[in-house]
């Protein structure tokens, strides 16, 4: 076989093998397509902003469907790597090419398709779309609400803000909530069709935990699916606001007391003076239920000292921790009372317990105001403090006063002290001087010697005082019993006010007044009026009449002897007081009796004049 015939040979076969697979199968057929419109518009409002095409072939095909006319073609893509044989789109009216609005006009719609095969279809005839302009074009969103626009978040509550909405055409959407141009929450993305739909948020952040009271921005970030290469990037349309107000931000008191049980030291001083004697202080805290905790030294106003125990998990029961009087940077506390708060944590959500139970810090440094005192007061309805140690946040409200450390403004503030063993500094313009005043008086007191059976409530009922008063006057402990002997100020008796001289009271006569009456009515006698305006009691009074009624004070009238009463027959108590024209309770008063039991012949009864 010469080498020219096996070259004829050889392309003979390849080109039969490269041939052969348009011979073994037959190019897949249009049985059927739909549109959902033949009017379109870009955002429509009028006319449909979108439409959608379904196709179906006899075999799985990949392809896409050209729209021409007024000078223009584009893609609309069906599928582009996989097999199909239903395809189904929306698409709105968009030039890829441009990046522009498809021009107003009538599109011949053709189908450019390829089967498994390779075999190709071109320019299949569908039918046409009419593009439209929109003088009004409709937002993607519309019809929003946020519902409702002031909420209030709880620890464990399942309580959500709807956010109803009508989306108007095909897009992937999702919630956002943003404050101060820094991301809050975000929500799932979610493909949508156009209709009505309803997103809700809970009050958390992305964490979990309850977000701070405050004003919130609600966001829509969205892409809009129905482009013909949609976008990789999200546009974004605000919804509106939210207020979150008195929300569970930290966990509540109520559910921090079923957790933590108590909290206290075991020593009531602590002085890191190396002698061996009080350098460290420990104390215990109780949980009722197995917890995650963190517990930190607080001073007296609320700042964290040190972090004794550190995001430990702890079964029910009691556990201890050791303060060696430091702070977080390793130097010695301030001198005064310091106190336990627990934080307890709960997934994403925390919350701070704090203790009444105090340990006195002694041999550190000590923090003192100007002398003399000059004070600040707060104008503002609140104002936000910088506390030592660190510079952590203290709020105070408005009329509260601070003694100023320095007269000296730095930085627009004034260092001020807080509470005992704790600086901060205010804004001054948050403030006002107070105006110095006069110191107040001492109150006046008198030496008390305490005898047997006393009692702070005995002591103050009897010099009509308060307990709180005589604990302040004597600097007392009132849980600690009082001893016989014991010397005690007193607020001293109020001296008797002198009487004054009572003015003669003159009295016009109306019509019906008769001196009986006149004398009933000032609580006098009809001889005394007569006597003080010189009348004659036989004649009548007249209208307009003015008459002088004494208000001179009568004389004591002699003390009354007691009247004695022996019951006879047929004595109830009412009878008796009706008898001495006293009163039931009178009687009871003075014979100590019992008013539900029966009266006996033959009792002896004091009767009170």
């Amino acid at each position: 076989m010469t080498t020219k015939f096996i070259r004829i040979f050889m392309l003979l076969f390849f080109t039969a093998a490269v041939s052969f697979p348009q011979f073994a199968s037959a190019m897949a057929e249009v049985t059927s397509f739909s549109q959902s419109t033949g009017t379109v518009a870009y955002q429509g409002n009028n006319v449909p902003g979108y439409v959608s095409f379904e196709l179906k072939t006899s075999e799985p095909t990949r392809g896409h469907i050209l729209a021409v006319g007024n000078g223009v073609q584009t893609k609309i893509n069906l599928s582009s790597t996989d097999f199909k044989t239903v395809h189904k789109i929306d698409w709105v009216p968009w030039d890829d090419t441009k990046k522009a609005p498809l021009p107003p006009g009538e599109y011949q719609l053709k189908a450019y398709l390829s089967d498994q095969g390779y075999n190709q279809m071109q320019g299949y005839p569908l039918g046409k779309l009419t593009v439209v302009a929109e003088t009004n074009p409709k937002p993607l969103f519309d019809q929003v609400l946020i519902n409702p626009s002031v909420f209030s978040p709880k620890y464990g509550g399942s309580e959500n803000v709807q956010i109803p909405f009508n989306l108007n055409r095909p897009a992937e959407v999702q919630l956002m909530i943003w404050q101060n141009g820094a991301e809050v929450y975000a929500g799932s993305k979610m493909k949508l069709l156009p209709g009505s739909h309803s997103l809700s948020w809970n009050g958390t952040d992305n964490a979990g935990r309850v977000v701070a009271d405050g004003t919130y921005d609600v966001y829509f970030n969205y892409i809009e699916t129905a482009f013909n290469y949609p976008a990789t990037k999200q546009s974004a349309q605000k919804a509106g606001t939210v207020t979150i107000k008195d929300g569970d931000y930290e966990i509540p008191q109520w559910r921090l007391k079923e957790v933590v049980a108590d909290a206290v030291f075991t020593s009531d001083v602590i002085n890191p003076d190396g002698d061996g004697v009080n350098d460290t202080v420990t104390g215990q805290f109780t949980l009722a239920e197995p917890a995650k905790v963190s517990v930190y030294i607080a001073n007296a106003a609320g700042a964290h000292m040190k972090n004794v125990v550190a995001g430990q998990s702890f079964q029910a029961g009691t556990h201890s921790f050791t303060w060696d009087g430091t702070d977080f940077n390793g130097g010695k506390a301030a001198n005064g009372n310091y106190f336990i708060r627990v934080m307890v944590i709960e997934d994403a959500n925390t919350g701070y317990i704090s203790f009444a139970d105090s340990v006195r810090f002694e041999g550190g440094y000590e923090f003192k105001a100007l002398q003399p005192e000059k004070r600040v007061r707060v104008t503002s309805e609140t104002a936000k403090l910088s506390v030592y140690p660190m510079s952590q946040g203290y709020t105070a409200g408005k009329g509260d006063t601070f003694p100023l450390m320095s007269e000296t403004v730095e930085n627009g503030r004034y260092e001020v002290l807080v509470k005992e063993g704790v600086t901060g500094t205010i804004n001054v313009s948050d403030v006002e001087l107070v105006a110095e005043s006069t110191p107040p008086s001492v109150p006046n007191t008198i030496d008390y010697t305490v005898i047997s059976g006393d009692t702070l409530w005995k002591i103050a009922a009897k010099f009509n005082s308060s307990i709180s008063e005589i604990v302040k006057l004597n600097n007392l402990d009132p849980n600690q019993y009082l001893s016989i002997g014991q010397k005690l100020k007193v607020p001293a008796p109020a001296s008797p006010e002198p009487t004054p001289t009572p003015q003669p009271v003159v009295y016009t006569v109306q019509s019906g007044d008769t001196l009986w009456k006149i004398a009933q009515k000032y609580g006098t006698t009809i001889d005394s009026i007569v006597k003080a305006n010189n009348l004659d009691p036989a004649k009548y009074l007249y209208i307009g009449q003015k008459l002088t009624i004494p208000t001179t004070t009568a004389p004591e009238p002699p003390v009354a002897q007691p009247v004695i009463h022996t019951v006879v027959s047929g004595d109830t108590l009412w009878k008796i007081s009706v008898k001495y024209g006293t009163t039931i309770d009178a009687i009871v008063k003075a014979n100590n009796l019992d008013p539900a039991k029966y009266l006996y012949i033959g009792q002896k009864l004091n009767i009170p004049r």
